[in-house]
């Protein structure tokens, strides 16, 4: 039936533009300056792990916090999935610690504002060990936070 054929090829043409998007969107993602995505051993990402990398000297954040910052996130094959910093272009974002991934609010509780951290995250604290099919990654995570203000 020629309808259906159409029907399918408009179908198949939408789900080649999501994935071109999709695609365009991750390239658009970068780094912060001066910081690097690199691969990890999923398998060895058993708990919430915090490193300072700049101490900063402001407030110190609560988990109701809400603070502006910037960030960069990756998966374990070094891909980053999500970023502040689109092509170059680096637009911090407010929200609140009670609002976001579990390894976020565990991670950034008791840090100081201006500080610089990195957060390696098992997957039962970000978005869950399995891919839900929701677009969002699955498995251990890793971020660069830059805590710029609280709100």
């Amino acid at each position: 039936n020629q309808n259906q054929a159409n029907d399918q090829q408009v179908a198949l043409d939408a789900y080649q533009k999501q994935i071109e998007a999709s695609e365009a969107a991750k390239k658009a993602n970068q780094p912060l300056k001066g910081y690097t995505a690199t691969k990890f051993d999923a398998n060895s990402v058993k708990k919430l792990v915090v490193e300072i990398l700049k101490q900063g000297d402001g407030k110190v954040l609560n988990k109701d916090s809400t603070i502006s910052s910037n960030y960069f996130g990756w998966t374990s094959d070094g891909e980053i999935f999500d970023s502040t910093n689109k092509e170059g272009a680096v637009s911090p974002i407010d929200f609140g610690l009670s609002g976001v991934i579990e390894g976020w609010t565990e991670g950034l509780t008791g840090v100081k504002v201006g500080s610089t951290v990195k957060l390696t995250i098992p997957g039962d604290m970000a978005y869950g060990n399995e891919d839900r099919g929701d677009g969002r990654p699955f498995g251990p995570l890793v971020f660069v936070v830059e805590v710029i203000e609280l709100k």
